[in-house]
C-alpha cells in the first residue's frame, strides 16, 4: 500500500494497526465455542486470521526495522530486535503462567479439570512451567507469541539482505524453506512428549512473515508495494478468492482426492492452497486500501491492534480460564455472551496497557521550568 498521509498518525500506519485488530478479534471468538465463529472463522475462504496477523506482523516490522538499520546501523537494529524479542518472551511467559495458574486453581477448586487443559499442566506444573519457559511446551493458545518472538530474532539477517539489494534470494530462500516443509513427514509427537512446539511449523509459515518483511522494505524506501493493478492479474485473483470462498462456505467441488486436498489446505504446514487464497485475498485488499484507506480505517480496532501484545496474552489466559467450565457454553445465548464479554475484556486489557504507556512517557518527560512572578510580571504588557 502506498503511504497515505491521511492514513498515518504518529509514524503509524492506521490501515495495518486495524486489520491487526480485526484478526485479533477473530482469533479471540475463534477459540470458544460459539456461534460467532460463522462469521469470524475463515469466513473469506480457506485462511484464517491467524495468516494475516503473521503477514502484517512482518509487514509492519519491515517498514519500522528498517529504519532503525538505517538510523542506528547493525547494531542498532539487532539490539532493537533483542529488545522487541524480549519483550514478546516476556507476554509470552505472563500468558503461560497465568494459564497455568487458571487450570491449577480450577483443579483444586473443583477436583477436576476440562479435556481442554494441558494434560502437563495439571500432571507436572514445575515441569511444564521449565519446558514453557524454554519454549519446548506450547500447547494450544500458547503458542502464537513463542513464533512471533523466533521470527523476530531473524530480522537482522532478513532485512539485512533485503537492503544489500538481495530481496529476490531472500524471497527465494524462505520459498524454498516453506517448500521443503511440505514434502516433509508429519512428526508424531506423542514418542517426544511432553515436548511440544506448537500448531505451527515454524519452517511454513516464516514465508509469510518474510513476505510481509519485503513489503515492509519496500515501504521503508518509497517503493510502491502495490504496482499498477493489471486487469488479468486482478481477474486471476478473484477468481481464486471466489473459489476458496465457495469451497469454504458453499462446499464446492474439488478436483483433488482428498489426501491432497488436506496437504494443500493444511493449516500447521500452510498449505499450498490455503496459502494462494490468503495471498489472493490480500492482494485484493491491498488495492482496495490504497485506493480507498478510509475503508481500511476503524478507531477501536486500530486502538486493539495497536497494543497486540496485550491482546494475545490476555485472551490466551482469558479463553484458558473460561474453557475449564462448559456450563458457560450451555446454551447458544451464554456462549455468545461469553465471546462477547471475552472481547470486551480485551479491549479493557488493551486500554490498561495504553494507559501504562501514557504514565511512562509523562514521566519520562523533563519538568517545566517554572516561571518566577518577577519574571512574569516584567513581561506583562501592562507593567
Amino acid at each position: 500500500m502506498k503511504s497515505k498521509p491521511e492514513s498515518i498518525a504518529g509514524g503509524r500506519d492506521l490501515r495495518f494497526d486495524t486489520l491487526r485488530g480485526l484478526f485479533l478479534i477473530c482469533m479471540t471468538v475463534n477459540h470458544l465455542p460459539t456461534e460467532i465463529r460463522t462469521v469470524t472463522d475463515q469466513s473469506l475462504g480457506l485462511f484464517s486470521a491467524a495468516e494475516g496477523f503473521v503477514f502484517l506482523s512482518g509487514l509492519v516490522c519491515g517498514w519500522v526495522y528498517t529504519r532503525k538499520l538505517r538510523n542506528g546501523g547493525p547494531h542498532g537494529l539487532w539490539n532493537a530486535a533483542l529488545n522487541r524479542a524480549k519483550s514478546i518472551y516476556t507476554w509470552h511467559i505472563a500468558s503461560f503462567v497465568g494459564a497455568l495458574i487458571c487450570v491449577l486453581l480450577t483443579e483444586y477448586a473443583c477436583g477436576y479439570c476440562a479435556q481442554s487443559a494441558p494434560r502437563l499442566f495439571f500432571e507436572h506444573p514445575l515441569e511444564s512451567l521449565g519446558l514453557g519457559a524454554a519454549l519446548l511446551y506450547q500447547p494450544g493458545l500458547l503458542d502464537l507469541l513463542p513464533m512471533y518472538c523466533v521470527f523476530v530474532l531473524l530480522l537482522p539477517i532478513v532485512i539485512s539482505g533485503l537492503e544489500s539489494g538481495r530481496r529476490w534470494l531472500v524471497l527465494s530462500v524462505s520459498a524454498a524453506v516453506w517448500l521443503a516443509a511440505q514434502a516433509a513427514p508429519a512428526v508424531d509427537g506423542a514418542p517426544i512428549y511432553p515436548i511440544n512446539t506448537g500448531s505451527f511449523n515454524l519452517l511454513a509459515w516464516q514465508l509469510l512473515f518474510v513476505a510481509g518483511l519485503a513489503i515492509g522494505h519496500a515501504r521503508a524506501s518509497g517503493q510502491p508495494q502495490v504496482s499498477r493493478p493489471n486487469r488479468w492479474v486482478m481477474a486471476a485473483m478473484a477468481a481464486l478468492a471466489v473459489y476458496g470462498f465457495g469451497l469454504r462456505q458453499f462446499q464446492w467441488p474439488s478436483p483433488w482426492p482428498d489426501p491432497m486436498f488436506g496437504v494443500l489446505l493444511n493449516k500447521p504446514a500452510l498449505g499450498l492452497l490455503r496459502l494462494a487464497d490468503f495471498g489472493a485475498v490480500a492482494y485484493l485488499v491491498a488495492i482496495l486500501g490504497d485506493r480507498f484507506p478510509a475503508a481500511l480505517e476503524a478507531r477501536p480496532l486500530e486502538f486493539l491492534g495497536r497494543h497486540s501484545l496485550v491482546v494475545v496474552a490476555t485472551q490466551s489466559v482469558a479463553v484458558m480460564a473460561l474453557l475449564q467450565y462448559p456450563s458457560l457454553f450451555a446454551t447458544p445465548t451464554s456462549r455468545t455472551l461469553v465471546a462477547l464479554g471475552t472481547v470486551a475484556l480485551v479491549f479493557a486489557a488493551a486500554a490498561a496497557r495504553q494507559g501504562v504507556v501514557l504514565r511512562r512517557a509523562q514521566a519520562a518527560r523533563p519538568p517545566a521550568t517554572p516561571v518566577s512572578p518577577a519574571a512574569g510580571h516584567r513581561l506583562s504588557p501592562s507593567g
